[in-house]
């Protein structure tokens, strides 16, 4: 039986897209619940992932928020996926296929903490343009393909999460080796690196890096975020993505277990001033060759 003190991942990211689409309608939550014929607080308990909606609702507010057929695709398959099963087991591990990083930008966009640990490349919401573009040219991408593009429309989209009123709390752990990894040329990561550097300065963000030189024997080859929310009910996820999928992790235990090994890889970085000077250096280094 699901445990009513939780909320499912599908449930919550239901809510996250019919607010990002009641926004887009330009309509406030009390507009759009006397369209629908519900208390005033209906729009903001769905939105919140704190109750479910039924498929006619869920049918009015796409009619009304005018949501295009995919979105709407979207919203049905998450509101299928939400309703309780029989014998659905609690806190279940959730694998996402191929929309799963929808899932994980709505999940970005809605969380109030953001935590990353990445090893060889700088984590995908601190790319710049060219440094995306060169590793897709490291694959053999043609750079006017469609991927290409969408990719950097998609990452733009997400720094702004960086800077927006109200913006969650990022904390990144990188290895130095996702500094010293040259992707493009030297003049692609100097502009990387020193744009990581004013990124690490902003106050929603703490940077670290595990330098080479660590003694400690703390994993940096289990690359995961974690997201945390400020709904009353709702737990703390962990993603984990893989080559063409990814997998959200909610059992408490296992949550709680990627907690500490974040906290573990914290203790062993550098602090974020050294953090930030050791990114400068590795820039300037770069700059030098170019």
């Amino acid at each position: 039986m699901t445990n009513p003190r939780s909320i499912s991942m599908q449930r919550r990211l239901l809510g996250a897209e019919l607010l990002r689409l009641r926004e887009i309608a330009g309509l406030t939550q009390d507009e759009a619940a006397e369209r629908l014929g519900k208390a005033p607080n209906k729009i903001s308990r769905v939105e919140s992932g704190k109750i479910g909606i039924d498929r006619s609702d869920l049918d009015v507010l796409l009619d009304l928020y005018q949501a295009s057929e995919k979105d709407r695709l979207w919203c049905r398959d998450l509101a299928r996926a939400a309703r309780p099963k029989r014998g659905r087991p609690t806190g279940s591990t959730v694998h996402v296929g191929p929309r799963w990083f929808r899932a994980f930008r709505d999940l970005e966009s809605d969380a109030t903490e953001v935590m990353n640990v990445c090893s060889e490349v700088v984590p995908s919401i601190l790319q710049t343009d060219t440094y995306v573009r060169a590793m897709f040219d490291g694959q053999g991408v043609d750079p006017a393909d469609r991927k290409v593009t969408d990719t950097l429309r998609v990452r733009a989209e997400r720094r702004r999460l960086l800077h927006r009123e109200h913006a969650a709390r990022f904390t990144f752990v990188l290895s130095e080796s996702a500094l010293r990894r040259q992707v493009g040329g030297p003049p692609v990561m100097a502009e990387q690196l020193r744009h990581l550097a004013g990124v690490a300065a902003l106050p929603n963000v703490t940077l670290q890096v595990v330098p080479f030189d660590s003694r400690s024997y703390a994993s940096l080859t289990n690359i995961f975020t974690m997201f945390r929310f400020d709904h009353e009910m709702a737990r703390d996820l962990v993603y984990v993505g893989m080559h063409a999928d990814a997998m959200y992790l909610d059992k408490p235990d296992t949550v709680n277990s990627y907690a500490d090994h974040f906290r573990r890889l914290q203790a062993v970085a550098l602090e974020p001033p050294e953090s930030r000077r050791l990114v400068q250096t590795a820039a300037e280094e770069f700059a030098a060759k170019g």
